[in-house]
């Protein structure tokens, strides 16, 4: 009998059967989870030391069966971790894989030889070294990965989700330790390194919006602060040097503390110059689509000399940028402050009855606009600090009496609670704009995170509970009160080593901020005329900001139009069209295609491809509340023979499918087939992933041979394409799913291992029955949470990776054969 590759030997579910006729081992591979080990001799071990990474080669042969989705995991000292995991490619002279190091040495391999049984051979494993690590640099190694550890678990931020990518980079000594920095400040900052040099993101990370959001007039209104700050010019390439702008401080910003997210860098818009036209428009665009009703651009004015104007006058002057706006008056002296001293002044106020006058004839030209935000038709104007005026309350009159003699009638005055400021209707205004962080005393942890420099002397601050804090106080706020939120804040930027930070911001924390304010604002006001203050649109130097960056992608921008979202009319299940296709549904077929419509504009589309399977299959489709009556009737009239239903936006199209299939389910429906007006807009091929998927299930024979599969074999449970397939052990797959996946798991009693498939794209057949494990939960139990545009993550990605495992709880099996 042939003897198996030296060092080779038949682990769990792999026993050897006997020798076939050319004298091979033959090897059994059981149901179950099959594995062999190969362990290097020490001349082995000594030879693949420090190398780069390694490459496999397998002889493998199926003798009876086949071999489906063999795999290896590599022993780098930490185990046969996911990290190590990779799929083996066949080619001319077998199969292969190549494996990265993750550490100096190598300890072993695992080669899974089938997710299923069959029998089979291994005539040869060969490992061969490629490439050289070179010196082991293991002082820092061992520090830096203990700094990274902490950022772990409750802590948020880049370098928590950059672990294990961080790890092994810092092992393989791709970074160097820079000159005079202690090895938690190098951990902390190459995790972040890594992070935004690998484009990691966070759980949090949301794709862009699909298209504007048309909110109705009555909604209050959300208005983001605006810097128009990023751009050269003279003053500042004399100050700072030339071709300064806070730019310059936002791409050099370093962590502070364990788990700080520093620097911030911006995603879509990049390091923007805002001297141009079709930064402005992109900027517009992406206010529009996440229901940001008005910029409020920040205004300077020095006794006639503007700074900053080009962006505002740029705007003002093409129509074209149709996005309502308004203008706070910066009226503070223009200091030193991104060198942290505020005492240089470099720009001095001179306010006086003159100067109010002068400083109101150049703002009287923007209100004149048609753009120009009013509230009740009065043009809102905002102060940001009325107490360093000599006398704000003879300001505001004479502003007052200079609009009614301008024609421009009653103006709609606001000032600002800056630096603690409350006083608002003693110095003449209207009402007052809460700006966080301004006065805020809540909430800080400095005493709670570990510093990276011993000279850091900042403040930290824990954003949940600000956020907390901010909502009580609104209870106790006066009705000209107008409620204030922030994204974030972190002047580290500005003030290095002195900066104050908003620890754990992230979208859904502003969400619900942002949703309490909302709501404050319209009970407090009349409709139509409530207000919303965002800080800010884009103070990158500060922090706060609701462009998209690199590690939130768009995720502030969903959370602003998801809490607006609360105002849009929307459909129900008592909708005439839809009780109408309800009460004439009719059961015609043993089968059923349960299709999510999300975007109206695949109506046709689906109705195209959805026509061959009509005398197969019924069909049920759930569309999004948000759907106008327009969209539902073209909907009821390119499918006049579906069941219609209404589905919350939440869950993307695995809620909807839960909820239909236990409606199919209870009309007796045996087998399904699942379907979603899938766009994913975050990638380049999103629609053709789409048509791909579609195709597959329902293309040509294939709806027939799904039918016939499911009627030959009662056990079938899922049947997916074969180019769906993947594992919840590849790469990435359960980075930002881990613990949904687990907490849905508990509640289901699955056991999903890294070998356990899953369609992707969550498109597939599968058997009533088999998903009951799923059906069978409360909603509860299943508990979607507000997605906010994130494209990993959520409740419905761990469903969708777990679909294989529970139609294995419920005794079925998956497969990917269509």
């Amino acid at each position: 009998m042939s003897r198996l590759p030296p060092g080779l030997k038949t682990g769990r579910d792999v026993s050897v059967t006997g020798v076939d006729a050319a004298g091979r081992t033959v090897l059994t591979a059981r149901d179950g989870d099959p594995q062999m080990v190969w362990t290097p001799t020490r001349e082995e071990r000594k030879a693949l030391r420090a190398a780069k990474a390694v490459r496999i080669d397998v002889k493998l042969e199926a003798v009876e069966g086949k071999l489906v989705g063999p795999a290896l995991y590599a022993d780098w000292g930490d185990g046969f971790s996911e990290d190590s995991y990779a799929r083996l490619k066949a080619g001319p002279d077998g199969w292969f894989a190549s494996l990265p190091a993750r550490s100096f040495q190598l300890n072993g391999v695992r080669l899974d030889p089938s997710e299923g049984a069959c029998a089979f051979t291994v005539e040869a494993l060969t490992v061969t070294r490629i490439g050289d690590l070179g010196r082991d640099p293991r002082g820092l190694r061992g520090a830096a990965i203990q700094a990274l550890k902490p950022m772990l678990g409750p802590l948020r931020g880049p370098a928590g989700a950059a672990w294990r990518r961080g790890r092994a980079l810092l092992a393989k000594g791709r970074v160097a330790r820079p000159a005079g920095r202690d090895e938690g400040a190098v951990g902390a900052t190459y995790a972040h390194a890594i992070a935004v040099s690998r484009n990691l993101r966070s759980p949090h990370y949301a794709a862009p919006i699909a298209a504007p959001i048309t909110l109705p007039a009555e909604a209050p209104k959300v208005v983001a602060f605006y810097l128009p700050q990023f751009h050269p010019f003279p003053e500042n390439d004399t100050w700072w040097g030339k071709g300064f702008t806070e730019w310059t401080n936002v791409s050099k910003a370093q962590p502070q503390f364990l788990g700080h997210y520093q620097p911030r860098l911006p995603a879509d818009l990049g390091f923007y110059d805002l001297r141009q036209r079709e930064v402005l428009a992109q900027q517009v665009d992406l206010a529009k689509g996440a229901g940001v009703h008005a910029f409020c651009f920040h205004y300077y004015w020095f006794a006639g000399k503007r700074l900053l104007e080009r962006p505002l006058d740029l705007f003002l002057n093409d129509p074209s940028l149709d996005l309502p706006f308004a203008l706070c008056w910066a009226n503070e002296n223009w200091t030193r402050r991104w060198d942290g001293d505020e005492s240089d002044i470099l720009m001095g106020q001179e306010h006086s009855p003159q100067d109010d006058r002068a400083v109101f004839e150049d703002l009287a030209r923007y209100m004149r606009d048609p753009r120009y935000l009013r509230v009740s038709g009065k043009p809102l104007l905002l102060l940001y600090r009325p107490e360093i005026l000599p006398d704000a309350k003879a300001t505001t009159e004479r502003w007052r009496d200079q609009a009614r003699a301008m024609g421009l009638g009653e103006l709609h005055l606001l000032c600002t609670t800056a630096f603690g400021f409350q006083d608002y209707a003693g110095h003449g205004f209207d009402g007052i704009v809460d700006f966080p962080p301004h006065a805020i005393v809540e909430g800080e942890i400095t005493n709670r995170v570990t510093p990276l420099h011993a000279g850091f002397t900042g403040k930290v601050y824990d954003y949940p509970a600000v956020a907390r804090h901010k909502l009580d106080e609104l209870e106790q706020v006066p009705a000209a009160f107008v409620p204030g939120v922030m994204p974030g804040w972190d002047n580290q930027a500005r003030k290095p080593w002195a900066g104050v930070a908003f620890h754990n911001a992230d979208p859904e924390s502003y969400f619900g901020w942002l949703s309490g304010a909302l709501k404050h604002a319209e009970a407090r006001h009349p409709k139509g005329e409530a207000l919303v203050f965002v800080n800010a649109w884009n103070e990158w130097g500060e922090g706060a900001y609701l462009e998209p960056d690199r590690w939130f992608g768009h995720g502030y921008l969903h959370a602003t139009r998801t809490a607006l979202s609360a105002w849009l009319p929307r459909l129900t299940n008592a909708h005439p069209i839809i009780a109408e296709a309800q009460s004439q549904f009719a059961k015609r077929a043993d089968a059923v295609t349960l299709l999510h419509l999300f975007y109206p504009e695949l109506i046709d589309w689906f109705a195209e491809r959805l026509a061959a399977t009509a005398d197969v299959l019924d069909l049920m489709i759930t569309v999004p509340e948000t759907w106008s009556e327009a969209d539902l009737a073209r909907a009821r009239a390119a499918f006049p023979t579906a069941h219609l239903a209404i589905a919350e936006n939440r869950g993307r199209d695995i809620r909807p499918f839960v909820e239909t299939l236990r409606r199919a389910r209870a009309l007796g429906y045996s087998v399904f087939c699942k379907l979603h007006s899938k766009r994913s807009p975050h990638q380049a091929k999103g629609d053709q992933w789409r048509t791909t998927l579609v195709e597959g299930l329902l293309g040509g024979e294939a709806a027939a041979l799904a039918l016939r599969a499911f009627a030959q074999d009662p056990k079938l449970g899922l049947l997916a394409a074969a180019g769906a397939r993947m594992r919840i052990g590849d790469p990435d797959v359960m980075d930002n799913n881990r613990a949904e996946a687990d907490r849905l798991s508990a509640h289901m009693g699955l056991k999903p291992r890294p070998e356990t498939p899953f369609a992707a794209g969550s498109m597939f057949w599968g058997r009533t029955e088999a998903f009951a494990p799923l059906t069978d939960l409360s909603d509860d139990e299943i508990a979607f949470g507000p997605e906010l545009g994130r494209v990993d993550g959520t409740t419905a990605h761990a469903i969708e990776r777990l679909t294989a495992a529970i139609v294995e709880r419920a005794g079925y099996r998956a497969s990917f054969e269509l």
